[in-house]
């Protein structure tokens, strides 16, 4: 009996145990390589996270502590530029970026900036103005490494800006919530609004807000085609995305790109918070190249931004009322409500906190900051005062004005929010609130407050605000 040999399915069978044993070890080591990539990615994402609240903390400190920056600030101007290189004319060497805002004081780029062009005040570049650049954590004092000047790893913050934070006053007077009361027209100085606000949108170019005054974004790694120099352009840093025409429902069809500064005058900058988790693909319905997008995008509205301001500024109007009565017993009188110098006027008791003596006296006006002027607060808080409680009728004793069933108020300080635009209005007015034109003031309280009762606050009775019902967004803070 001839005995077939068996070696050749022996070795089959070690071979195929070899091949198996390789593919499992290469498996396994291909595991391995991705969980560390994925683990180094997560490490990325985190550590921007963390840097864009830092930076979002640090800017918001910023904006709001005007007498701390130094002269000439008010509360919500940007007084420390984004860093951008700059040549100080030809033939000069370019300045490197040192993230400290401070080569250029007021100085923003424009539309048609290159890199190695000086920066320039907004007033002089007009509806051109572009500020944008890198984060000057150094001078905000945030804890950030010392990156090189080409940052080449994308860790060190962009920081976008309307430039409405960097108008003069002669340009914005009113750096307030009544900047806010008619929307943006096309640039003009003096103006309500000089400037549009930036836009943001999620990955396929949907509206998350238009009404945008802060962007700062985290690059990240470079992507294809960026090459990081310390004289180049933010497209080697900030990315950008065409959503395509047949994209998945709901979306926005177009070109969007972080670093597009080159937009027309008088249009929004429009900004991407894509996905930067997101790993590249071949082939995506939803755009027409692959999606390469790496940035981290946070924002500040003027919303919420004008809601710290506001608190700021209330602070200090009360913070001076009281010294003013703990030194002289009794409470100023008011300017009249159309006044945009805030001149006291004999006898007046509603209208807006006096900054000026004019017709009552020595000591009617209040010692308030020079940012708080500057910016215009003073036309737009309301203030009511009890005729018990003023010069030559002291020292504040009952009755005073009546707030709901009480009568016993020496003042009342009303912070009327945003003007009321859209239906719902105000029951005051019942249509669309303009304060502010321009540099004029509206004569009718109603453009300013909400209610029949305390638009009429000459009768010298007010009501507590009902807030959240659409019609009532003013703010009453009573002093006793």
């Amino acid at each position: 009996m001839i005995r077939r040999p068996v070696r050749a399915g022996r070795e089959r069978g070690v071979v195929f145990y070899l091949s198996i044993t390789m593919m499992l070890t290469v498996l396994a080591a291909l595991g391995i390589g991705l969980a560390r990539l994925f683990s180094a990615h997560a490490a990325i994402g985190d550590q921007a996270e963390a840097t864009l609240t830092r930076a979002r903390e640090a800017i918001l400190a910023e904006l709001i502590q005007p007498d701390l920056r130094g002269p000439g600030l008010r509360l919500g101007q940007l007084g420390v530029f984004p860093d951008l290189p700059t040549n100080a004319g030809p033939g000069a060497e370019i300045v490197e970026p040192s993230y400290d805002g401070l080569a250029e004081p007021g100085g923003c780029a424009r539309a048609t900036w290159a890199p190695g062009q000086p920066l320039q005040p907004v007033g002089t570049s007009g509806a051109s103005a572009r500020c944008f650049g890198l984060f000057p954590w150094r001078s905000l004092g945030l804890s950030l490494p010392g990156a090189p000047a080409a940052d080449p790893a994308g860790d060190t913050p962009w920081l976008i800006v309307s430039p409405n934070l960097a108008a003069l006053p002669g340009c914005l007077p009113n750096l307030n919530p009544m900047m806010v009361g008619a929307p943006f027209a096309g640039y003009a100085c003096p103006s309500d609004q000089p400037y549009p606000w930036l836009r943001v949108v999620d990955a396929r170019g949907n509206l998350i807000s238009d009404r945008v005054a802060i962007a700062i974004i985290v690059p990240g790694p470079p992507l294809p085609g960026q090459v990081r120099a310390a004289n180049a352009g933010p497209a080697a840093w900030l990315d950008r995305v065409t959503v395509a025409p047949g994209c998945d429902a709901p979306c926005v069809p177009g070109l969007y790109d972080n670093a597009g500064y080159g937009h027309p005058d008088n249009t929004p900058w429009t900004l991407m918070r894509g996905v930067a988790d997101r790993q590249p693909r071949d082939a995506d319905r939803n755009y027409v190249t692959p999606y390469e997008f790496n940035d981290r995008l946070t924002f500040i509205t003027i919303d919420e931004l004008l809601t710290h301001m506001q608190a700021r500024a209330e602070r200090t109007l009360l913070g001076v009322l009281d010294d003013y009565r703990g030194a002289l017993g009794y409470l100023p009188f008011a300017a009249p409500i159309d006044d945009p110098t805030g001149t006291c006027a004999a006898a007046l008791r509603f209208g807006h906190p006096p900054v000026q003596a004019g017709t009552c006296g020595p000591g009617q006006a209040l010692a308030l900051p020079a940012w708080f002027t500057d910016g215009g607060w003073h036309r737009y808080f309301v203030y009511g005062v009890s005729d018990r409680c003023v010069a030559g009728n002291d020292p504040c004793d009952a009755p005073g004005l009546t707030v709901d069933a009480g009568n016993d108020v020496d003042a009342v300080v009303f912070a009327p929010g945003t003007p009321l635009t859209t239906a719902p209005f105000a029951a005051s007015l019942g249509a669309a609130q303009r304060p502010l034109f321009g540099a004029a003031l509206s004569a009718n309280p109603a453009d300013w407050l909400d209610t029949l009762e305390n638009a009429a606050g000459a009768a010298d009775v007010y009501q507590s605000p009902t807030r959240g019902n659409g019609r009532d967004n003013d703010r009453l803070t009573l002093i006793n």
